[in-house]
Parts: structure tokens; sequence; C-alpha cells
């Protein structure tokens, strides 16, 4: 293959840091390829992407150089970041198309056909004329992606684009990139951090480590490398963990049905029984007939939804894009009033005290900030609630030592996904909301979360949570409940919940349900005890 850029010896620091954000990359990208990058949060992927589009760049090359003979633009590089509501600018999608292509100069006729041709493949014609502000996160993402798309670039540069879709949009799209990259010989550069849906159709995989890439091979390869890395074993699929776990095989990324093969071949394999259980105590929120729709005319977005949350327990509801679960928060929360139906809170009519009582975690943790600096976000915070906690100790918990000074808008996602979460543990409320709270966070920093939660539930807090992370769903929460067509379905426990779902389910539960259909994650398998 031939190259098509290459970064020699490459190093860059943004202009408000002292610390190197790339430190001596040295990497070749050939024509055609397609690289998956993982790495922790705030490691320099999305910064490695983002010198490939000069606008993006707020900083200087320190030393070494950039090579390549395309233009670095979006009509050769095309870009696509994990923060969905920070590139959609038009009311709606056919505006925002229109809008690219306007800016190419297209006349009306070319850039009909081309809006025809790329709503068509990516099957968005039915959310063209939608007004922004109806359209999930995910449904923006494809949006995000079609406008990247249009320009029928030479390099595509996707920034965790799944993190907020439904894992099977995640699938679909994934196999749509694949189609791109095989078809059209386009070169796909895709920062992960859940690499199911990728690692079978890339051909290369690199890893970063505080700016510095540790790690450059052919996908088979590079797996069985980090799996001796104890800093990156989390990253590998649940399927490949399993099968190294359990000295199944070394020949990854195995397919489920691989897997399943070789699980059933091993019949000295058991299912994990010892999975806990917690006792909750009063309902702390009740939910009564609750319906909402933002038009009058329009279809219910919320169809009478009834549920009771009780102290102490944690509930995540998990469900395709578009079906109501944003909306259904907004309202447990009052940032929307419902139209029909009834919400107490500890048995009596919500009182403006409520707030005071619970945090919301939005889908776009920024929208949270105020001050400029992430020091100053954090001392405001536990001065404003008296926190017992020290600045120090917030920084360390949370993982954000060394950036006090930095601008909490600057941050990587996964981390200004932490420093919002830091706001919320501080202000110590009964109810914790969260909107995809996983999104941005590295599998580490995931596990990491998943220890704070259930921290949190054994000091009597109570959470409820929407995500697309079906894995998150089974490994830290009580109940499970899917929301579709603005409908909720009953809370169940995660293995009652996932055992009998065919497509909307774990990995592990795909691959095994012949041999431990309640098995979820590679964990629930274990060796028989001699």
């Amino acid at each position: 293959m031939v190259e098509i850029l290459r970064f020699e010896d490459y190093s860059f620091r943004y202009n408000n840091s002292q610390k190197l954000s790339l430190d001596k990359i040295d990497l070749s990208v050939k024509k055609g390829d397609f690289i998956v990058l993982i790495g922790q949060t705030g490691s320099g992927k999305s910064t490695l992407l983002k010198q490939l589009l000069q606008d993006l760049v707020v900083g200087s090359v320190v030393s070494g150089r950039l090579v390549t003979d395309l233009k670095l633009d979006n009509h050769n590089f095309a870009y696509v970041s994990q923060f969905v509501d920070n590139q959609m600018i038009m009311e709606t999608p056919r505006d925002e198309l229109k809008f690219v292509l306007d800016n190419q100069g297209l006349d009306e006729n070319q850039s009909q056909m081309r809006i025809t041709e790329i709503a068509s493949y990516l099957g968005i014609v039915g959310l063209l004329d939608l007004d922004e502000k109806h359209l999930s996160g995910g449904q923006k993402q494809l949006i995000n992606l079609a406008s990247a798309l249009i320009l029928k670039p030479q390099v595509l540069l996707l920034d965790e684009p799944t993190s907020q879709l439904d894992p099977i949009a995640s699938e679909k799209l994934m196999q749509m990139i694949k189609k791109i990259n095989d078809e059209l010989n386009i070169t796909v550069l895709l920062v992960e951090h859940e690499i199911d849906h990728a690692i079978g159709i890339a051909n290369r995989l690199l890893v970063m480590d505080s700016g510095r890439l540790i790690l450059d091979e052919f996908v088979r390869d590079g797996l069985q490398k980090i799996y001796t890395l104890p800093k990156f074993k989390n990253y590998l699929t649940q399927v490949d963990r399993l099968a190294m776990e359990l000295n199944l095989s070394t020949d990854l990324p195995l397919s489920n049905k691989k897997i399943g093969q070789l699980v059933s071949q091993n019949m000295d394999l058991v299912l994990r029984t010892n999975v806990p259980s917690r006792t909750g105590g009063e309902v702390i929120l009740q939910a009564k007939k609750i319906s909402f729709r933002f038009d009058f005319n329009g279809r219910q977005i919320i169809d009478n939804v009834n549920l009771n949350l009780k102290s102490g327990q944690s509930f995540c509801v998990v469900g395709p894009n578009g079906m109501g679960k944003t909306t259904l928060l907004k309202i447990l929360t009052q940032q929307l009033k419902q139209q029909a139906g009834q919400l107490k809170f500890a048995g009596k009519k919500i009182k403006d005290d409520f707030y005071q009582k619970v945090f919301v975690l939005p889908q776009n943790p920024a929208i949270l900030f105020m001050k400029e600096t992430v020091s100053e976000e954090l001392t405001y915070q536990i001065e404003h609630y008296q926190s017992k906690m020290s600045l120090a100790e917030v920084l360390q918990k949370f993982s954000l030592t060394g950036l006090e000074q930095t601008s909490p808008y600057d941050l990587s996602g996964g981390q200004q996904e932490f420093l919002a979460l830091a706001l919320g543990f501080i202000k110590q409320p009964q109810l914790l909301f969260l909107d995809e709270p996983t999104k941005g966070l590295d599998p580490n920093k995931r596990i990491e979360l998943g220890q704070m939660l259930n921290e949190y539930q054994k000091n009597g807090g109570t959470i409820f949570v929407n995500s697309h992370d079906l894995l998150f769903a089974a490994e830290y929460f009580d109940f499970v409940a899917m929301m579709f067509d603005g409908k909720l379905s009953q809370f169940m426990t995660p293995r009652t919940f996932f055992k009998d779902k065919f497509f909307y389910t774990t990995e592990i539960n795909r691959a095994l349900r012949d041999s431990f259909p309640e098995a979820l994650t590679w964990e629930d398998v274990l060796k028989r005890e001699s």
C-alpha cells in the first residue's frame, strides 16, 4: 500500500499547557489502512487526529514534522468528534448537509443529488427535516457522519463515533465504515474505547500512553501484546479476554461463534453463582402514568410510564436511540414537566428543595461548567456544599491531578465526564441521575466509575442511569429496563433481563447462550475447582 502521511519524531503542546500532548510520535499511514487507536482518557488520541485538521489545532509543534501530499483540510480529511452537540450548527439535517455543500460551491442540483445519495446510504432520509432539538444524541452523530462523508474525503478521522449510539446502531455504523473502507479505499483512523465492533474489521492496532505511541501492530499481534500489559488488558473485547484468561486460544480476535465452540469443548467450565444482590429501602421517587409529547399533535415521547426508585438501589435504562430515555430522565428531574401523570419524591409532591437533593449529569457535561479552570470549578463546589473532601482528595479520586490550571473546556471527553461526576459527588445528593456516563471513558475509568457508584449506593444513595453500554448495565446495576417507543419495560435483575435477549445483550451472553445462558461478562465463566 502507498504511504499517504507520516509523523516523524513529532511532538505537540497545547498553548495553555506546559506538558507535551504528543511526545516523539513516529507513525506511517498507508492508503486504505483501517487503524484503531486506543489509550487511556487524556492520552493524546484525539490530539493526534486533530493534527490532520489544522483548524482544530490550538497549540504548536515542538519538534519533528508531519509529511503528506494531501492538503490538510476538511475536503481530504473528514473529522467526526466525540462531542456530538458541538458539530451540528443548522436547525435541520437537510440544512446542515446543504450548508456543507454550499461552502464548497456546489449548485442546487449537485447538492440535492449528494444529499439524496448520502441520506439513502446511511438510512437517515426520515431525519432530514426534523428539528435538531428533537434528535437524540445518536441521531445527531449519524448526521455528523453524513456531513463528513458528503465531501468524499480520502481519510476519515473518527473520534469515538459510537459513544452515543445504541449497540445495534453501533454495529451497523461500523459495517458502513467497513464498506466505505473496502469499496472506496478511504483510509480510516478510528479512536475508540470499546473496540468490540471495530477490531474485527481493522488491520492495525495502535496504543497511546501519556502522549507516546507505545504499540503499533497488526491487529492479531497487537491484541496478544495488550493482554500482557496490565494497564491495557481491559481494552480487550469480552470474548478475547475470556479466551486469554482461560487459555482457550490466542488466535485473536475471536468471533462469537468461535468462542462458543471453544467453551462447549471445555467441560470443566462453570458459571459464577455468587452474584451480589441489594435490598432497597423506602421508595424515594415514584412516577405514576407519566406521559409527555413535544407537540400538541405529535407522538407520545413518554407513554404512560410507571416506576419506583428505592433508596440504596441502582437502575439502568437501555434501548435504541430516540426512544425517550433522555426525555424520561428530564421529566424525572423536572427539567421538563409531564403532561399527564404524577411524580412524588419521598411520598410527597416535588417541591423546590428537590433540586438540592439530586444531581444530574447530562450527555454534554460541559454545560455544567462555570469557571475558568478545573481547580476553580472544584473549589467553588467544595465551598458551596461545605464538603469535607479537600481539593487534593477530589483531584486524586477523579484522576484530575495535574490538570488544576486547565480550562474544563480543554479537557478530553472522558476527563470532562469525570470532572462533572466530581461536582456531583461533592454535592452528596440523595439521587444521582446520569445520562450516558461511560461516554468518553476508557475501560479502566469505566471500572472506576462503577466502583464509585457502588460505594455511593452503600451509603444509601439511589442511582438512575440511561446507557447504551450494555456491559456497564450488566456489571454495576441492580435492575435494568428497556425503553422503546416511549414505553418502559419492567425493571429486572441483569441476569433475568439479558438472558432471553437475542440482539440486545452482552457479547458474552450472545456467544455463550447455548452453554451458559446467564453469563453476561467474561468473569461469569470460571474453571471448575478440582
